[in-house]
């Protein structure tokens, strides 16, 4: 312990912290980066807290279609993608590695503010943002739910007060293929609508050989939005929305055991037993009423309702060499299969309320929250299938889940301003979480999963939990602020998918819980501009304790459980530099040093699943003048120090670096863009999942270069 806080004090000399890349013309122009994690709109260089903005601009030039193609502009934000809902995001190294409806997420997702809760429902919101905030750290009184890890804020873009129409066009390599349709109508000077449409495929980059298919992802995403403003102290802003997407790339692939290229570990054909495929599709209607009382208070109300069906399938040996992988479990007949089935449904409601008011000296908001879900698992299939003699399924396991879930919380938070260099800031939350738990084992003939109930098993637990935020921001100059802070989490303890034999009969008998688990965040940070507003640089160090620490573990007597494996600690440095030396140019880089690991139980001393120890980004942003318009160049180079997928350390993943550039130009009046893009322009080879399930090592590879071709036109 004393040796890293050494390496902490010798760090914090040379970098710092709460990085943001935001839009580098916001830099350029001097304009200052709007974030309203504190539930008001405030430059982001005066919020106290570790958070990073990435603009609309930003997102554009970034290629950024998912939270996970968030990951190289933000410092300790890391994470992958395993099909459309199984996704994993940690952020300083905290992450939830486990994507079944008994357990809470680490990384807390919002849009407008309400909580979206499963991952089923982040990949349908992404489209036509102004803007994603990633706030770092425990949250618990600047956000609706709790976040133990912290929160990533989505911003739509509301219905404005002008007519516009926006289309867009996306064609490349890999079968790249994107349109985009945004229309603003202003109906009256009262009430204004916005419809935003995207769809968005690829197709190509691996083929799987014994169907002949290639790998493919496609989505199709909309939403509508009503703003109807009466007067000028009420705002009512109504939502719909609809997503829908589908893949057949979900397995990760053998790599030892492959009959197509053997022990190659990134080649670009596999082959599998059965097709794969996810589809995905979720729905939801919201609405945000903010109502002006006087000057000097604000009452808003968020209202979310969300719906939607999962259905996953894939050949989890990763392999169509039957042969190999009976061997492997025997053998038995000669050939042996391992299909996996997953499918569910979800149904949430939030509701929030919440009061802003504030003087001079004094800021402050309080509110309170509910949020309830309406959770089904009805299939979890595996079998263990025979292919040399047609004796179908040796042996299955079938497990259903639903759940009902509920949530309260009351939290406030005050800034008093004792002069115009010091501030205090204070937060209090109060949580409850209600959860009633149904689990039906209905066949497992090995007893990986507990062995079969006799019937459905039901379960109901409560928690309880106060947590606090304090926190002391100094202005040394204009230019110059520094804060420090110290911050608890929470989140909420849930229930295993299967049922254990506690008595030795063969019969799942108990349903295993899990105990929530807390946290306590310390920080220091600074945040600076310097040379007339042509520099900037941030930084902060962190250290935060985590007790009761929730991962997924496998053993010979509960099987596969979600489990408190001991304590954990988390420990680290983030840094941003944008600098702007010259007109048209922006050069910017950020840095993360992390060290996160277990520190009791089973796994102590082992490291944090995503918790590289170094992470970095250069890039570059050029405008200059050409035939009449303005060449934009833009390029994004981010490197991931080596790191492990679990926590158990078995699956580590070499470091590697993506590069991402876009060209484009745009003419004087400014009505339209023409761009080439390319996506890891070095074809680096990397893995977005590794794992070995006892029949070697399986890969779910990241994506290889891409190359497209956008145009867009304003009207």
């Amino acid at each position: 312990m004393n040796n890293k806080v050494k390496v902490l004090r010798k760090s914090l000399l040379a970098v710092a912290v709460s990085s943001v890349i935001a839009p580098i013309s916001a830099y350029a122009q001097l304009e200052e980066v709007i974030v309203t994690a504190q539930k008001r709109e405030q430059n982001l260089q005066k919020v106290p807290i570790a958070i990073s903005a990435v603009s609309q601009e930003m997102i554009v030039k970034t290629g950024v279609h998912t939270i996970t193609d968030v990951i190289p502009m933000v410092p300790g934000l890391t994470g992958s993608d395993y099909g459309l809902a199984t996704n994993t995001w940690a952020i300083r190294g905290i992450s939830s590695n486990d994507w079944s409806i008994g357990s809470e997420p680490a990384v807390g997702v919002f849009f407008d503010d309400a909580y979206v809760g499963r991952n089923i429902f982040a990949t349908g919101v992404f489209f036509d943002v102004n803007r994603i905030e990633v706030v770092k750290g425990p949250q618990g009184t600047l956000f609706g739910r709790n976040s133990s890890a912290g929160a990533i804020s989505l911003v739509s873009n509301k219905p404005g007060d002008t007519n516009e129409l926006n289309l867009g066009i996306a064609y490349g390599d890999e079968g790249q293929q994107r349109y985009d349709v945004v229309g603003n109508w202003a109906v009256s000077d009262t009430f204004a609508l916005r419809l935003a449409y995207q769809h968005q495929e690829w197709e190509g980059m691996w083929k799987e050989v014994n169907t002949g298919d290639d790998a493919y992802q496609e989505s199709d995403t909309v939403r509508l939005m009503a703003r109807w403003t009466p007067g000028d102290d009420f705002e009512a802003v109504f939502r719909a929305n609809y997503s829908d997407a589908e893949t057949n790339y979900t397995s990760m692939i053998n790599i030892p055991l492959s009959l197509v290229k053997p022990g190659k570990e990134y080649p670009d054909k596999y082959g599998l037993n059965d097709p794969n495929f996810e589809e995905n599709e979720d729905s939801g209607v919201g609405m945000r009423l903010t109502w002006d009382i006087n000057n000097e208070l604000t009452l808003v109300s968020i209202t979310d309702v969300r719906t939607g069906e999962n259905d996953y399938f894939e050949d989890v040996d990763g392999t169509d060499n039957d042969a190999a992988v009976d061997a492997i479990f025997g053998p038995i007949t000669g050939g042996l299969t391992i299909p996996v089935s997953l499918g569910g449904e979800s149904d949430t409601f939030y509701q929030e309320f919440r009061l802003n008011g504030g003087s001079d000296t004094l800021t402050w908001f309080a509110g309170m929250s509910y949020y309830s879900e309406d959770l089904e698992m009805d299939k979890y299939h595996v079998d263990y299938v025979e292919t040399v003699y047609g004796l179908g399924a040796l042996g299955s396991i079938r497990i259903e889940n639903d759940a009902e879930n509920e949530s309260y919380g009351a939290y406030g938070d005050v800034t008093w301003h004792l002069s115009d260099q010091l501030a205090l800031i204070g937060g209090l939350r109060w949580s409850r979480d209600e959860k009633d738990w149904c689990t039906n084992t209905l066949q497992d003939d090995f007893g990986d999963a507990g062995f079969p109930t006799d019937g459905k098993l039901c379960d109901s637990e409560d928690w309880d939990e106060v947590t606090y935020r304090l926190v002391a921001q100094y202005n040394i100059s204009d230019d110059v602020m520094v804060f420090a802070s110290v911050a608890e989490g929470f989140k909420g303890g849930g229930f295993n998918n299967s049922a254990s034999d506690t008595n030795g009969d063969y019969m799942g008998d108990t349903i295993v819980s899990f105990d929530p688990e807390t946290s306590i965040a310390y920080e220091i940070g600074v945040k600076s501009t310097a040379m007339n507003d042509r520099l900037q640089l941030n930084g902060s160090a962190f250290y935060t304790d985590y007790e009761d620490f929730q991962i997924q573990t496998l053993t010979l007597e509960y099987g596969l459980q979600i489990a408190n494996v001991g304590d954990a600690e988390t420990m680290g440095l983030e840094a941003e530099l944008s600098f702007w030396p010259t007109d048209g140019l922006v050069l910017m880089a950020n840095y993360t040093y992390l060290d996160a690991e277990l520190t009791s139980g089973g796994f102590d001393g082992n490291d944090l699943a995503y918790a590289p120890e170094h992470t970095y980004s250069v890039g570059a942003n050029y405008d200059h003048q050409f035939l009449g318009g303005t060449m934009n160049w833009f390029a994004v180079y981010n490197y991931t120090d080596d790191f492990y997928h679990e926590a158990n350390n078995e699956n580590a993943e070499d470091g590697f670096g993506l590069l991402n550039a876009r060209v484009s130009y745009t003419p004087a009046d400014g009505n339209w863009e023409l761009a080439i893009a390319g996506d890891n322009l070095l074809d680096e080879e990397y893995a977005a999942s590794r794992a070995d399930f006892g029949l070697g090592q399986q890969l779910h590879w990241g994506y290889k270069r891409m190359l497209r071709a956008e145009f867009n036109i304003w009207f």
